[in-house]
């Protein structure tokens, strides 16, 4: 057929003529598609025919069922009148008009996502706004935004997006920072390790100098407040994240909040009212005694009042009156401080996880004692004190700290242990027919997965160990199944599964001063090197006293630190030593030497500390013995 002869088959109909024919594909569509699609053609006009076949005084639409119903939708809200003309190719007979619908349906392809993405970005160009682009493509606002911020993306992303090296959901991920070079430079360190598409690890990387909403101190002041206060945040277009930018102004709202509770602590009576990062640990409130609240029993007659008013309301028998009774004979009751106990011990403050300010009441410091026993609220005792050197060591990290990097060495170990499958079946051996407690033989060689990962602490961990543990527990049949299937499975596929549960079962924990020897010789035998999973980052140093930030820069120069750098603010600090261990350009002009040494620094409490010959050999001897016997 000529193009001439072609062209004479599409006519203009009134828009009240066309139905939608039962042989069209497109039966059932939704809604708000229909509605977008209305908007583009209203703003853009119908840019293309439909196609349809007489059927008596109308023309039944067999292809463009969605621009038929979108020219209805505009109809029905009197964009257009009903005599609107309507270009429409019509079909010789059924057969030739079924052939049609069915061919131009097949063919349709919509844009893939870089080929929007270019599209969207050409127009946002020529100074089209996200709201005119959505109505000229039919797409939601938030759509077009979210494409328009892959349009930011690095050259080496989109190609790699086009490709199909990554995912949308990948590439979408990057989009949460605009820096297109530290994009770039995150892309290539992740290509080439495992875990490289996950979306967790790559908002984390792009983002460790932000703040998530779900930070402990975001938590605290809220979004409203912060941003009032001059704070900027960056909303993830394809997630649920809202990053806080502005670090200094969340910490000066934390502070002043953390204030304000000091100061109504200290206007009660308290004699001194400290705050800290974290929750004392163990070893830190064994420095202090501590008071508790005297409490107040009711006199016989009130409690047997109490009782009866209690035993009411607890049948809902209970008048309002009898309610507030109740509730005043419990305030009568309830245990409280006494002005004396305030003379002679304080508070201390922190912030738990949660955003909520704790408060530890009643503890005496080691100077206050002396008066507390006078005062006769403390016992008269010799203090106990460990030595110097244990105190001092075991003093260096906060105890939520120590449980973390515990976490961060469990991973390194677990992702190590993956690489080793002797060593894996000697450790699942050996776990079965031995009877240890848990800090000895720190392992579960049954099923689950021990803790290994620490949120926005710069650790990269295979993607099979990242896997969160299945709680569900399958009945006894679908167990037998199971095993009937295991069987059929080849040595080298059971090696792999013995070697992964092993894995994921190991647990390194840190007791500082008490080595666990079967970790450590696990760790000696896989060489265990933790900076492969995980590099320090600002999260970890924020964490540190100022001088041990001053201790790993003295580590790293190989000299006693500068005054320069002994002189900066912790903050200043902090920032420098993440630009030293997370960026090549940083690290321009230091030495070979400074330079391995960055590349090698753990804390102390991540060292291995294999046996001795001396040890090895007395435990060989020990095991001979339990044999024997």
């Amino acid at each position: 057929m000529s193009k001439k002869s072609a062209s004479k088959l599409i006519s203009n109909f009134p828009l009240s003529k066309l139905v939608l024919s039962p042989i069209n594909p497109r039966q059932d569509v939704d809604a708000a598609e229909i509605e977008a699609l209305a908007q583009s053609i209203k703003a853009c006009g119908l840019l293309q025919n439909l196609v349809g076949i007489e059927e008596g005084d109308k023309v039944g639409i067999v292809a463009g069922g969605r621009r038929f119903r979108a020219l209805t939708h505009l109809l029905e809200h009197k964009d257009i009148l009903a005599s609107f003309l309507v270009p429409v190719r019509i079909a010789d007979n059924e057969e030739q008009a079924l052939e049609w619908a069915n061919t131009e349906n097949n063919a349709r392809k919509d844009l893939n996502p870089v080929e929007e993405v270019k599209a969207y970005g050409t127009m946002a160009l020529k100074g089209f706004a996200p709201e005119k682009i959505a109505i000229a493509f039919a797409q939601t606002v938030r759509h077009v935004k979210g494409r328009l911020k892959l349009a930011n993306l690095a050259p080496c992303i989109l190609e790699a997006l086009a490709k199909g090296e990554i995912t949308l959901d990948t590439a979408a991920a990057y989009t949460v920072c605009d820096d297109q070079e530290r994009q770039a430079e995150v892309f290539e360190s992740l290509s080439r390790s495992w875990g490289g598409d996950n979306t967790r690890t790559i908002k984390r990387l792009l983002m460790e100098e932000a703040n998530t909403a779900t930070d402990r101190r975001a938590r605290l002041i809220g979004r409203e407040a912060y941003e009032a206060a001059g704070g900027k945040v960056r909303e993830d277009l394809f997630g649920e994240e809202v990053y806080f930018l502005n670090t200094d102004i969340l910490e000066r709202l934390t502070r002043e909040a953390l204030e304000v509770k000091r100061q109504a602590l200290l206007a009660e009576g308290w004699k001194w009212v400290e705050v800290g990062e974290d929750m004392l640990s163990y070893d830190e409130r064994s420095k202090f005694d501590r008071l508790y609240p005297t409490a107040f029993p009711l006199s016989d007659e009130n409690q047997r009042r109490f009782d009866a008013l209690m035993e009411l309301y607890n049948e809902s028998k209970a008048t309002e009156l009898e309610v507030k009774e109740l509730e005043g004979l419990e305030e009568v009751q309830k245990s409280q401080y006494l002005a004396v106990d305030l003379d002679f011990s304080g508070v201390y403050l922190w912030l738990d996880n949660q955003g909520t300010i704790r408060a530890e009441e009643g503890y005496v410091r080691p100077e206050d004692r002396d008066g507390a026993v006078k005062a006769g609220l403390l016992a008269e005792r010799e203090p106990v004190t460990e030595p110097t050197a244990i105190k001092e060591e075991k003093a260096a990290y906060s105890q939520a700290l120590l449980t973390d990097m515990a976490v961060i060495r469990t991973g390194a170990l677990q992702a190590a242990i993956l690489e080793d499958d002797a060593l894996a079946k000697d450790i699942a051996i050996f776990a079965m027919v031995t009877k240890a407690w848990e800090s000895a033989l720190p392992c579960n060689i049954t099923s689950g997965i021990a803790k290994n990962e620490v949120e926005e602490h710069g650790q990269t961990l295979p993607e099979i160990l990242t896997i969160a543990d299945d709680w569900n527990r399958p009945s006894a049949d679908v167990v037998g199944e199971r095993f009937a299937a295991f069987r059929k499975k080849t040595d080298q596929e059971k090696t792999d599964i013995l070697t992964l549960a092993v894995a994921r079962s190991l647990t390194a924990n840190i007791h500082v001063g008490h080595p666990i020897p079967f970790v450590d010789l696990l760790a000696d035998a896989v060489k265990l090197d933790v900076r492969n999973t995980w590099t320090p980052n600002s999260t970890f140093f924020k964490r540190l006293k100022a001088d041990q930030l001053d201790e790993i820069r003295s580590f790293i120069d190989g000299k006693p630190v500068s005054a320069n750098f002994a002189n900066m603010k912790k903050g200043d600090k902090v920032a420098r030593l993440h630009a030293l261990f997370n960026n090549d350009v940083d690290r321009n002009g230091l030495s070979p030497e400074a330079k391995d040494r960055i590349a090698s620094w753990v804390p102390d409490c991540m060292i291995n500390h294999p046996l001795t010959p001396e040890q090895a050999t007395s435990q060989e001897e020990e095991a001979e013995q339990d044999l024997a016997a």
